[in-house]
Order: structure tokens, then C-alpha cells, then sequence
């Protein structure tokens, strides 16, 4: 873009001296854009300010890190232009202490400022999420029994109602989920009484005036509308040539109908109008030849749409009279408050318990940061002192992505109709910068609110004033022909009602840049048979009719990769760095999904048969894998080996080796008694001897570890069962041997982690792990490809937000809406409360209130916005091309009948509310009358289409194999003359002998080293250097396991290579700073005091004042530096012994310890920590240019961008060394 900014963007840079709102449409730079004022203003001549005078709020912690690294870059680019520049030189050194920050991060500033004020420990920690799962349960457990002994006629009967007759787990889901909702309001005790109030209705007026009613009233009136919409689409069709003219008296009368329904004053009106309604005509069945089939099939489906949505209307709000629904609700009144006192009781012990540990969580911040910052007098919310404060100290509240803040942080933040608190505009000047989407308002869940940012787009104006909003429509990703069909897309599908904003011309999305035309030369002719770039939408539609869920998911998928393998290697993309065209790469694809969760394994799968490497970031599974599920029952089984299946998982899991036939003959000598005790019965009487010993055995082995119990760490409890019962060699040696030796690595590490929590024990520890697991907090799987590498990406279009790909396929568009929200036991809403069920204990029926029909109405509603704006999110990630995939049953009568809306201007709220799924969402607006034509490209794709191929291939093998059988015994003698053929060739002496001893794979330190052997043996004497053993390629051995030794070089090597790789390059200039991070790692358990004791801390300072130090670093605020980079390249085996057959491929593996881009080139660094004296550096290049060698290769070939540099560091010289 460089600086030619569009008039808009100078606005955004250049705009002084009032509240801004920039609304900023995907991909329309605003990044760059608020990069580019930040340095504006630090950099105005007349009135520069100081970055750390600027408060600038991300949503994540890496944008955060991002916007301070592209701040850095851009300051020492001035700096090279103009080097004296003193203000630059303040602004280089402030930067690194500016508050740019996310709102949690700001937060914690505040409370470790201003503790003092609220009685707070500032030496507080942030709870861990699996502690503060187990913490939520003791204290919700301890409520409700406390609650038992009291027996409150009130609880009994609340518990009656709702509890699920076999424990309190019903009950604590909904407490939790009231307590949680309340957090995300600034005062939670507040709103939780004004939720009771919505009970404390006594009168048909109190019900009938109250707001939700009101609401109701609104989406009644709105669905009538949409029905008159349709009758008089079905009336214009119907009275059109060839049309179903003897339709129209019953389609007038409909009008009639509808027009009595419309308008009601109030709901008592509408319950009077509803409760009376009239029947509708039947259609006339008069024949004419003439009319369309197709149009008055038409017809019928639209007049049977008017006629459900009434019966929905008075399904949802007009199912019983005014008076009996008063009566429910103060029939549900006692539970509902009950639940509201049990949520706001709850909170308060849940309090309690953190502080009386000194934690906190990230609500506890923000809420605590707000008791800081802000007091109310009479209902009115005041500045503090320390607001104040920050109000002097800030010039400019800059905040990003502000379409996903929530009511807390925008008090926090700003004033909505009441004062400000950090800002200045309760001193009469306005200094705040907000930017976002609501288009792009995707966090629902975390309970965001797009509805604010709503609020000031509808109040500011886009002339000079104090509350100005600036538009920028521009998008600079994407080509003209994929923004087209996105915005004809959302043209019809976002609505105000449903989305938070009208997609308009203000809405959509302009081209702001163009594509290079392709120029034909020798490169493209020689690398492609395409005949132009790719560009625009594509639409990938598979019939699912005659297979499973999980079948149609495995064909999406078989038809993504046919698809991309169609297009690496032969179509062409444009490269941004080089400027021009190349083949497309596996790495310029993504498959973004609405969620991973049993999706991204499948087609992880699916692309990995079709040879078509994929990476996935978010991998789920872990607590479902063999290995981690078999540690998991043995742990419980040491709690309490009373629990027959995880006691029967271990004993026939290869730690107690019993066979199915075993345990069958247990069970059978005592088949009364639990299995624990039948196997303790057969081990003292049992009738087989073998039999006996092999259990007297498991015990015996079985008390041993239990008998750790008491004293032992978790982490290391769980390596003594890993070593001594051979398990964990066990599992390294099972196909993928490598990814479940990780599992178990981090199974001991999250063991680490919850030493460091306030709980101890065995017993906590199961309930902990048991915890993450019944809240999916999944670790996922360790995965063995890197993200850098040339492979497809799969992830989550949340995860997708602020990313951009050139090609995309938006899979999965066929699942169905998750409408799990409106279906709770409870429904919660931040304007209208909660609302129950009613139940009746003594009958046992149980019935919806309409306070939480109106709530669940309301969220299906913005549920339903929410999916528009992540399909908005999802579709504007793509730069070149973009496809939109999914599955549909009866594809062509489902086509059919979704077609007709790409005619229209924009479709109903009814249609777009009552879709099932996105893909119906951008069918019905693509597709023209009868599904002939689409506005966007459709293949379709069926199950023969898909496995075709696979077939074929998998029956080649076959074929070949019968023919060899046939002609092998085409004649009697043949398999005598077969087996007199196999006798003579097996005499034979093998030709290739010499191969044998030719390694299939060696790792480069076995290459390095027989080198130094070879040139030991040439040269004896080697004067001035001490060869030590590189460390190997493995794992660091666990504490418990090292020798009780003086440590040798090789393991101060280790030591020094494990610290490297985990240092952070750009703040590790000085001693302190080292021995800072060393400190933090040591308490994240990623290194051990032992090791920091075996490190020279100021060698590692003075690596990072050397040029390659000083360059690293650089890099590694680029984002640019990667180290521990592990490879295997196939090299020719007389590269590695000559003697070896040149023809012959050997692997060579190895790990990169780190390496950096500078431009487009690469720089490869090798630590090295032999003893090496002055003048002697030449030897240390000998010996390990080889090595290097290999590294430089594998770099160049998987990254396919040249090594300029080879350096080795020499930590005894203090230098380094380029080969």
C-alpha cells in the first residue's frame, strides 16, 4: 500500500481533538493505518507525544505483540533516515515500557498500581483454568449441602423442580451458568436483582407493560410483515402468464387474515387477535392446461410458508390466554429467584475461595480494575482518583477490534450515556480512537457485544464534530471478482436485524487494489499450463443421499483434495514478495471450518491418503488417545482401585499384560462381587496356578505405587510409572511412536502445572484431569508438521480472523445451525434476565414461561447474526480465490427449491431466520428461478464421482495379482515348475552384498561424528581444541533419572542448547534480564534449577551483544527468527562414506538450532560450546562444515529460499564464525 492513502485513511491518521469511530471493512488496512497515526502523532513537529502517553488496547496478546514489533520497525526506519533525530531515539527506548496492551494485561497494571485501594495482595496469581474448574465445584458442592442441612422450603422446592433425580450436577450447570453470565455486567449483583424484579409481576398490566413484552410486540409485527411480503410474492406469480390464477381469492382472503393479525397496540391486543383467528381458504382446484406446473408448485410453497408462520407465532407467544400465562410465571417464581440467589450466594464463596488463595481470574481483573477506576454515587458512575490519573497520563484511548469489547470494558474504557472514566471526556476533551467491524464481531461466547459499537455508528456522524465515524470501504486483499460475489452474497442475507448492521453500499466492500495482469515468459510457460490466474468463487457441492454423516464429511473432504490437486503445481498465484506470477503451493491453501471438533481430524485424514500434506494448529483427541487414557485408568485405580473399568482397562493394558480369557476365568470363579474383589479372591484361591502368580504380581507392583502416593509429586509419580513399568518405552515403540511419547510428555507436564496450583494429591489430580475433559478443554494431540512448512492449513475461521490466504475453501457449510442456546434448561439474556421453565413437583409436568420463550426468540436471533458474521469473516480471508463446500441431501429437488432469491434485492428475514445452514443461506442467494443458473459457479459432485479413482487404484493391485495366478497356473505343472524355480533362485548369492551395511537413515551428529573419527585417525595430535559430544537428537532425561555426577561437558552443552531454544531474544541484553526469563522458565517447569546452575549466564549476555546476537534479535521482533527446526532430507549414500553406492537414498535427520530471515534470504546459526583455544577457529570449521552443509540444504529445501549465511557461535570465544 505504502503511502498512497486513500482520503478516508487520512482521515484516520490525521483527525485531532475528538472521538473517533473507524469502521473498517475486512481487509481495508486499518492496521497499518493506526500504525501509521500512532507515528504521526509521536512524530508531529509541533506537538509530539511520547508513546508511552498513548493507551493503545488489542483483543489478543500476539495483535499486541504485532502492533509494538510493526511500531519498532517503522520508528527505526526514520531512524535510518534521519539518525541524530533525538525524539526518535526517546521514542525507540520508550516503546518498549508503552502500554500496548490487551484489556486483561491493562487491567493487572491497574490492580498492581493501585491494590492498595481495594485491600488487595498485589503479589496475586492468575488461577489456571483446570484449578479454577475444581475450585467452582468445592464451592458449589459446599453451597448446596450447606442449603440441604438448612432445608429452606424454598430450595427443596427449587431442587425438586430441577435437580435430575440422580445427583446435583443439573443444579451446578445452572448456577454457573447464571454466575458466569452476570460477569460479563459491570456491577453482577445489580443485575442479578433486576432479574428477580422480571418475577415480581402481580397484574395482566405489569406483565403486558413490561419491556420484554414489548419485544415480543416488535417480532410479532416484523414476522407479519415478512408474511404479507411473501402472499404477495405467491399473488404476483399467481396472477402472472400461465400462472395458478384460481389461487388469487384465496390469497386476497389471506391478506385479510393477516391484516386482522397486524398492528396490535399492545400483546394483549395481539393475544385477542391470534386466539380469534379465522381458518385459511382451501385452494381453489379448478384445472386449466395452461397454467405452469412449476408456478403453481411455486404458489403452494409459498402459501404453505404465510400458513407456518402463523402457526409458529402462536406456538411461540399465543398458545394460551394473557391471565394463564401470569399465572406460570408467578408459578415459576419462587425457582427462578431461587436460582438468582443460589447464582449471587455462589459468587461471593467463589470469591472468597480465590482470594483466600491470592488468585484471581481474567473477570476478577476486570471487575476489581473497574472498583479502581470508577465509583457511583446515586446511581450515577464517577471518575476515582486513579482514573483521574490515568486520565492525565493517557493523550489517547486507542482501541482495536472495539466491535468485540463487553459492557465491563466499555465502562472501563469510555462513557456510554453516563460519565467517562480513563478518558478525558468528563474534562471536555474528546481523546478517544476506536476501531472495528461489526461485520467482524465474532465472540459471542465470550460474551461480546457488537450492539455498543452499533450504538455510536448510529449516533456519530461522518461530517466534522466531536463524535465523528470514518468509513473505510476499500478492501486491499482481495481481486474485484471475489469482493463481487461476496458482496452480492451478503447483499440479500445481511440484515439489520439479523447482524447488527444493513449491508448496503456504506457495508460492502470495494477493490483497492489490482492485480497485475499475468505477463507470459519463460518461467510461466516452463512451470504452468495455465492460461490465467485464478480469481472469483466457486461453489462445491456434494449429494449426500445415500451416506452417513461421517461419510459425507470423509467425501467433502476427498472432494477438497481433488480440488487441490487440481490446482498446486498448475495453477497460478500472485507472490506478493517476488511480484510476480508462480505455481500455486500447497502453503497458499486453508480449509476453514466453523468448528475443528470432529472435523479436522477426518479430513486431516482424508488429505494425508490423497498425499496431500495438511497441518492443523488446534488438534483435538488427546484425552482420547490409547495411551493417555491407559495412564489416566491407572492413576485412578492408585486413588481407588475399587472402580471396576478403570481396573480392567489396566489389567489388560501392557502395563498388567491380562488376556480377555483371563479375566473371563476370574469373573466366572466369583461372578457376585466387584472385580477387584475377584481378582483379590483368585489371587489367594483361584484354580489357576499361572494364573495366581500373574495377579500376586500386579498387586504386589500395584501397592508399590501406592504406596508412593502419599509423598510423591505427581509429575514424578507419574516417570516412576513410566520408567519402571516399561510402559512409556512401550508406547515409543507403537506405530506413531513419537506423537504418544509426546502425549505422555505432556500428560507429566500438565502434572507439573498442577503441583503449582493450591490443590495436591492424587485424588485432585483425577478430578482435575476429569475436569478438562467434561469441559472439552482439549490439549490436542502433539502434531509432527510444522506450520511453516508447505502444507495445507486447517483451522477454525475464528482462528482465521485477521489472516489472509489465496486460495480458501470455506468447508463444512452444510452442518447444521448449533441452536443448543435456545434449548437450555435456562435461558439468559443481558437486557431481559433469565428466564425458566415452570414445573409442577406434585404432577410432574413441566412447562416454558414465556419470558423464556421471548428470551430463547432473542438469542436464536443473534445467535443467527453471529453465523452471518463469521461466513462474513471466513469469505473476506480469501485473496484470490475462494471456495464454499458442503453436503446436501436430495440435491436436486433441494436445489429446486431454494432457488429464486438471486433476483431479488434482498430476502426475506423469515427465509434467511428459518435457514438451517449457511450453505442454504448462499444457495437461496445465488440461485435464479427453478436452480437452473447461479450467480456463482456450482460443481456438483457425487459419491461415484469422488472414489472413482480410489476404487480404481485400490482394484489395480488386485487385477495385476489374479493375472500373475492365472498364468502361473495356466497348465497342471505350473506350480511344480514354481516351486523347482524358488529352490534355484534361492541358491543364488545376493548381487548387492555390499549394500547391506548402508544405513536407510542417519542423523547428522552420526555424520559429524564419524568425520572427527576419520580425521582423528589421520591426524592424531589436535592441538588446541577438545572435542565434546554434541548433544543427541532426544529428549532432555527426566531429573529422577540423571546420574548423581560432576556434569560433563556434553551435559553443560545440553543445558545451554535447551536455554537457547527457549529464550526471548528481545530481552536478553543484560545480566538481569537473562537471569528474569531463566527465573520464569524455572516456574514454568521448562527447565530445571540444575540446569541454570550448569549455565555461564554471561556468555549467554554477550552472545546477544555480537553482530549475529544483535541480528537475531532483530529477527526475532520481525517475527522471523525459528529455532529447534527439525528436518529429513534424502541425500545420495556416498555423500556420507564414499565407499558407499552413490545410487543408493539415505535420510539424514537433524534439528536446526535457529535460523532467520534478513530480506528474502536466510541466515543459519549454529551454537556450538566445545573448549576452543584463540587462533584454532579454521578446526572448528572443518569439523563442522559438513553439518552445516546439511542444514543449509534442508533449509533450502523446504523453505525454497536461498542460506547466505552459515555462522557458527563459539561460546568459548565469545565470537562467531561464518563458513
Amino acid at each position: 500500500m505504502g503511502n498512497l492513502w486513500t482520503e478516508e485513511q487520512k482521515q484516520v491518521i490525521w483527525l485531532r481533538n475528538r472521538n473517533i469511530l473507524v469502521s473498517a471493512a475486512a481487509g481495508s488496512g486499518k492496521t497499518a493505518v493506526l500504525v501509521e497515526r500512532i507515528l504521526q502523532k509521536i512524530t508531529d513537529r509541533e506537538h509530539p507525544v511520547d508513546i508511552d502517553r498513548l493507551l493503545i488496547v488489542t483483543f489478543t496478546r500476539a495483535a499486541a505483540a504485532e502492533m509494538r514489533e510493526r511500531i519498532g520497525l517503522e520508528i527505526q526506519k526514520k531512524l535510518l533516515e534521519d539518525p541524530d533525530n533525538e525524539n526518535l531515539q526517546r521514542q525507540e527506548t520508550l516503546l518498549f515500557h508503552a502500554q500496548i496492551t490487551t484489556i486483561d494485561s491493562f487491567c493487572q497494571s491497574v490492580l498492581r498500581t493501585y491494590f492498595h485501594l481495594i485491600d488487595l495482595d498485589p503479589a496475586f496469581s492468575i488461577v489456571d483454568e483446570g484449578e479454577a474448574k475444581l475450585l467452582r465445584r468445592d464451592t458449589a458442592e459446599e453451597l448446596l449441602e450447606e442449603k440441604y442441612q438448612e432445608g429452606d422450603t424454598d430450595f427443596l422446592q427449587f431442587v425438586e423442580c430441577f435437580a435430575n433425580g440422580k445427583n446435583d450436577e443439573n443444579l451446578i450447570e445452572m448456577i454457573w451458568q447464571v454466575y458466569e453470565f452476570s460477569r460479563s455486567h459491570p456491577w453482577p449483583e445489580e443485575w442479578l436483582e433486576e432479574c428477580k424484579k422480571n418475577y415480581d409481576i402481580d397484574t395482566l398490566e405489569d406483565l403486558i407493560s413490561s419491556e420484554w413484552m414489548k419485544m415480543i410486540c416488535e417480532q410479532v409485527d416484523q414476522t407479519l410483515n415478512d408474511l404479507e411480503m411473501l402472499r404477495k410474492e405467491a399473488l404476483k406469480v399467481a396472477n402472472s402468464p400461465y400462472g395458478p390464477w384460481m389461487y388469487a381469492d384465496a390469497l386476497e382472503q389471506d391478506g385479510e387474515i393477516l391484516k386482522q393479525l397486524s398492528k396490535g397496540n399492545d400483546y394483549a391486543e395481539y393475544a385477542r387477535r391470534f386466539l380469534n383467528i379465522r381458518k385459511f381458504a382451501v385452494l381453489s382446484r379448478k384445472k386449466d392446461e395452461e397454467v405452469s406446473d412449476e408456478k403453481r408448485e411455486q404458489v403452494k410453497l409459498l402459501r404453505d410458508q404465510i400458513k407456518k408462520g402463523i402457526a409458529s407465532l402462536q406456538e411461540q407467544y399465543f398458545y394460551q390466554s394473557p391471565q394463564e400465562m401470569l399465572e406460570e410465571l408467578k408459578a415459576g417464581k419462587v425457582s427462578a429467584q431461587m436460582l438468582l440467589m443460589l447464582a449471587s450466594e455462589f459468587g461471593m464463596r467463589f470469591t472468597e475461595k480465590k482470594r483466600e488463595r491470592n488468585l484471581l481470574d481474567f473477570s476478577d481483573l476486570e471487575h476489581l480494575a473497574l472498583q479502581i477506576l470508577v465509583k457511583k454515587e446515586n446511581g450515577n458512575v464517577m471518575p476515582g482518583e486513579a482514573a483521574l490519573s490515568f486520565s492525565k497520563q493517557f493523550e489517547e484511548i486507542m482501541i482495536d477490534e472495539y466491535q468485540d469489547s463487553n459492557l465491563v470494558q466499555e465502562i472501563l474504557m469510555q462513557k456510554e450515556l453516563i460519565l467517562t472514566s480513563i478518558s478525558r471526556c468528563s474534562m471536555g476533551q474528546n481523546n478517544l480512537f476506536m476501531v472495528g467491524d461489526v461485520k467482524q464481531s465474532i465472540y459471542r461466547f465470550r460474551l461480546a457485544c457488537p450492539e455498543l459499537f452499533m450504538e455510536k455508528y448510529d449516533t456519530y456522524t461522518t461530517e466534522d464534530s466531536e463524535n465523528q465515524k470514518i468509513e473505510l470501504h476499500k478492501n486491499f486483499r482481495s481481486r474485484k471478482e471475489v469482493l463481487f460475489d461476496v458482496n452480492f452474497i451478503f447483499r440479500k442475507i445481511m440484515h439489520r436485524n439479523l447482524g447488527n448492521i444493513e449491508y448496503d453500499d456504506n457495508a460492502a466492500l470495494y477493490a483497492g487494489i489490482e492485480f497485475p495482469k499475468l505477463v507470459t515468459n519463460v518461467e510461466t510457460d516452463d512451470l504452468t499450463a495455465a492460461k490465467s490466474p485464478l480469481s472469483g468463487s466457486e461453489i462445491l457441492l456434494f449429494d449426500a443421499d445415500s451416506v452417513t454423516e461421517t461419510n459425507a464429511r470423509e467425501a467433502e473432504a476427498r472432494m477438497i483434495g481433488g480440488q487441490i490437486k487440481a490446482i498446486v503445481g498448475r495453477e497460478l498465484v500472485y507472490d506478493k514478495e517476488s511480484r510476480h506470477y508462480r505455481k500455486a503451493e500447497y502453503r497458499d491453501i486453508v480449509i476453514l471450518l466453523r468448528s475443528l471438533s470432529g472435523w479436522s481430524e477426518e479430513f486431516l485424514a482424508v488429505l494425508s491418503d490423497m498425499g496431500i500434506p495438511a497441518y492443523t494448529g488446534t488438534r483435538s483427541g488427546y484425552f482420547s488417545a490409547l495411551e493417555v487414557r491407559t495412564v489416566l485408568s491407572f492413576l485412578r485405580v492408585l486413588d481407588n482401585p475399587r472402580q471396576d473399568i478403570p481396573f480392567t482397562a489396566v489389567l489388560t493394558s501392557p502395563i498388567g499384560t491380562f488376556a480377555t480369557e483371563e479375566l473371563a476365568k476370574i469373573r466366572t470363579e466369583n461372578p457376585e462381587v466387584s472385580y477387584y474383589e475377584a481378582c483379590r479372591a483368585y489371587e489367594n484361591a483361584g484354580s489357576d496356578g499361572i494364573l495366581r502368580e500373574k495377579l500376586q504380581k500386579f498387586f504386589k507392583v500395584l501397592e508399590h505405587f501406592r504406596s508412593c502416593v502419599p509423598y510423591m509429586p505427581m509429575h514424578e509419580l507419574l516417570w516412576k510409572i513410566y520408567e519402571e513399568t516399561g510402559y512409556f518405552d512401550y508406547v515409543c515403540a507403537m506405530p506413531a511412536g513419537s506423537q504418544r511419547k509426546a502425549n505422555l510428555e505432556m500428560l507429566a507436564e500438565k502434572a507439573a502445572a498442577y503441583e503449582s496450583t493450591s490443590y495436591r494429591g492424587l485424588f485432585n489430580f483425577v478430578r482435575y484431569i476429569e475436569n478438562l475433559q467434561k469441559y472439552e478443554v482439549d490439549f490436542g494431540e502433539a502434531s509432527t508438521i510444522g506450520e511453516e512448512e508447505n502444507t495445507v492449513r486447517i483451522m477454525s475461521i475464528h482462528k482465521s480472523k485477521g489472516l489472509e490466504f489465496p486460495i480458501v475453501f470455506v468447508a463444512g457449510l452444510g452442518k447444521a445451525f448449533n441452536r443448543q442456546d435456545a434449548r437450555s434448561t435456562i435461558a439468559i439474556h443481558q437486557n431481559y434476565g433469565v428466564g425458566c421453565d415452570v414445573v409442577d413437583p406434585l404432577l410432574r409436568t413441566k412447562a416454558t414461561t414465556i419470558l423464556k420463550k421471548a428470551i430463547q426468540q432473542i438469542l436464536l436471533t443473534e445467535s443467527l447474526g453471529e453465523e452471518l458474521r463469521v461466513l462474513y469473516v471466513a469469505v473476506t480471508r480469501a485473496k484470490e480465490k475462494l471456495y464454499l463446500s458442503g453436503s446436501l441431501k436430495k440435491m436436486e429437488d433441494t436445489l429446486s427449491k431454494w432457488s429464486g432469491g438471486a433476483g431479488k434485492k434482498q430476502l426475506p428475514y423469515l427465509e434467511i431466520k428459518n435457514a438451517a445452514s449457511m450453505l442454504e443461506w448462499i444457495l437461496r442467494s445465488v440461485l435464479y428461478e427453478e436452480g437452473i443458473q447461479s450467480e456463482i459457479p456450482i460443481r456438483k459432485y457425487s459419491v461415484d464421482d469422488l472414489y472413482r479413482e480410489k476404487l480404481d487404484e485400490e482394484n489395480y493391485g488386485d487385477t495385476i495379482l489374479q493375472q500373475f495366478r492365472d498364468h502361473l497356473f495356466e497348465k497342471e505343472e505350473g506350480y511344480a515348475a514354481f516351486l523347482a524355480w524358488m529352490t534355484q533362485e534361492s541358491a543364488k548369492i545376493y548381487p548387492y552384498e555390499g549394500r547391506l551395511e548402508i544405513q536407510g537413515k542417519c542423523s547428522v551428529s552420526e555424520i559429524k561424528r564419524q568425520s572427527q573419527i576419520q580425521e582423528q585417525k589421520e591426524e592424531p595430535e589436535n592441538q588446541g581444541i577438545v572435542l565434546i559430544k554434541e548433544p543427541e537428537d532426544t529428549a532432555t532425561v527426566p531429573k529422577f533419572l540423571e546420574a548423581k555426577e560432576e556434569k560433563s561437558g556434553a551435559v553443560k552443552g545440553t543445558a545451554m542448547h535447551h536455554v537457547m531454544q527457549r529464550l526471548d531474544f528481545t530481552a536478553a541484553d543484560t545480566v538481569r534480564q537473562v537471569e528474569e526469563q531463566l527465573l520464569e522458565l524455572q516456574k514454568k517447569k521448562q527447565i530445571s534449577e540444575e540446569e541454570i546452575s550448569l549455565l555461564n549466564i554471561p556468555a549467554i549476555v554477550h552472545f546477544f551483544r555480537t553482530d549475529i546476537g544483535k541480528r537475531a534479535a532483530d529477527a526475532a521482533r520481525r517475527g522471523q527468527l525459528y529455532r529447534e527446526k527439525q528436518f529429513v532430507i534424502g541425500v545420495p549414500a556416498s555423500d556420507i562414506r564414499p565407499q558407499w553406492d552413490k545410487e543408493e537414498m539415505v535420510l539424514v535427520q537433524g534439528i536446526i538450532d535457529a535460523w532467520f530471515y534478513e530480506g528474502d534470504q536466510i541466515v543459519l546459526l549454529d551454537y556450538k560450546t566445545d573448549r576452543v583455544l584463540k587462533g584454532q577457529e579454521q578446526k572448528l570449521k572443518e569439523r563442522y562444515q559438513a553439518q552445516l552443509d546439511y542444514y543449509a540444504k534442508a533449509l533450502k529445501q523446504t523453505t525454497g529460499h536461498e542460506v547466505k549465511e552459515k555462522i557458527i557461535y563459539a561460546f568459548s570465544l565469545q565470537e562467531g564464525i561464518a563458513l
